[in-house]
């Protein structure tokens, strides 16, 4: 299955104790909150590299002098990609009357973002379903919050009359990669954060950053930065908790920000986040979201949450 053994080995690599646990440091607070920093991202350095075709085609996407026949192009060069692309769409799912036997023909048979949104669905299946035990996710929350992220950023482009893109897609999907490295780090010094969060009232993300130098959506830009993501899909990372701190993308942003507040908001989420969760009304006005709309939002979502997991359960 693609994407296969780049997942098992990014599992393999978060699950090696050796590297988490930054213990009491006599010189001081600020020494061992450098020394998390250090820990955390001696181990992002470390992670297996990207799958090269599907960073080739979020470069791809993103150009414009690039076309869906270019992408066609990498894309089916790939056997085990291919395969899995021509599964999904000759399966009972689609229905489609004929078979389809390459790439191009899913092309035209599904469309170019919906193929793109089956090749990043199919394989975030396996990077995100392992528990996440530092933020209380047991082992597939937090694949089906990033998915329902996901899907909520196409869902709410349409219904707002914004444009999509796989950008968007993408973004959403992948937002929280940084819980998957940072969770063991969490997991050991959870009650000083939870303490934080409580006492303090401080985020989830500013109870991180004060413990361990670095929160999840900051270590998750600089995975996408490693991973060589496009720019715009990089701030979506980044600032997915911190919207107005991007410097440029700031739809884009402000879309991942919302889909990640809805999804928490209406139990397509959960875990640690849920201790404390900034809502900035500046985004629910800038998009027209109102209480009013969240039913239809949410029921559409759910829809489309059961068809993904119709899709991916195809062996």
């Amino acid at each position: 299955m693609f994407l296969s053994n780049f997942s098992v080995s990014l599992i393999v690599w978060c699950g090696q104790g050796e590297y988490f646990g930054v213990g009491e440091d006599s010189e001081g607070r600020g020494k061992e909150v450098m020394n998390s920093v250090e820990a955390v991202l001696q181990f992002v350095n470390q992670l297996p590299p990207f799958p090269a075709v599907l960073q080739k085609v979020l470069q791809m996407v993103e150009d414009p002098k690039s076309s869906a026949q270019d992408v066609v192009q990498v894309i089916q060069y790939d056997q085990a990609l291919t395969a899995n692309i021509l599964l999904v769409c000759n399966s009972a799912y689609f229905g489609l009357r004929r078979p389809v036997y390459s790439v191009r023909d899913a092309l035209v048979k599904i469309g170019f973002n919906r193929l793109i949104e089956i090749i990043l669905t199919r394989g975030s299946a396996h990077l995100f379903n392992q528990a996440c035990q530092g933020y209380n996710l047991e082992s597939g929350e937090l694949w089906r919050h990033s998915v329902a992220c996901a899907l909520l950023s196409q869902i709410v482009s349409t219904r707002f009359k914004r444009g999509k893109s796989p950008a968007q897609f993408t973004s959403a999907l992948l937002h929280d990669v940084g819980k998957v490295i940072l969770s063991q780090f969490v997991k050991e010094r959870f009650e000083e954060i939870e303490y934080l969060v409580h006492e303090k009232t401080l985020s989830l993300t500013e109870a991180e950053k004060e413990i361990l130098g670095i929160d999840h959506a900051e270590l998750g830009g600089r995975i996408s930065e490693r991973w060589k993501f496009p720019p715009n899909i990089v701030a979506g990372i980044r600032y997915h908790h911190t919207p107005f701190l991007a410097r440029e993308f700031h739809e884009l942003v402000a879309m991942i920000y919302l889909c990640d507040f809805i999804a928490f908001m209406t139990g397509f989420g959960g875990g640690a986040d849920k201790l404390s969760y900034v809502g900035h009304r500046e985004i629910t006005k800038q998009f027209g979201l109102t209480e009013g709309d969240l039913e239809p939002v949410v029921n559409q979502l759910e829809i489309e949450l059961q068809q993904v997991e119709l899709i991916l359960n195809i062996q």
